[in-house]
């Protein structure tokens, strides 16, 4: 599945509150040129955050279909490669 349709698939299961905030930030966007930096600012957090729930959502799709590793595998192939003693 590509971003596009991840992101269309995510917009079809946002509820409505949610989707008009997000009409009503675009359109801040419009409104207020002044304020560039902090409307970029908001913008990339924005972006941030939609590709994180892209990032889960993919996750799980792989998940369901078998494929990725346990997370206990995962956790101490992360100790050994960021060299974190075991616990004891």
């Amino acid at each position: 599945m590509t971003i596009k349709e991840l992101l269309l698939q995510e917009i079809e299961n946002t509820p409505d509150e949610l989707l008009d905030d997000l009409l009503v930030f675009l359109k801040s966007l419009k409104a207020t040129p002044d304020n560039r930096a902090a409307t970029y600012v908001r913008l990339l957090e924005r972006i941030d955050y939609l590709e994180a729930i892209v990032g889960i959502r993919k996750g799980l799709e792989e998940f369901h279909r078998g494929e990725g590793i346990a997370a206990d595998v995962a956790l101490e192939r992360l100790r050994r490669k960021l060299n974190i003693p075991p616990r004891l």
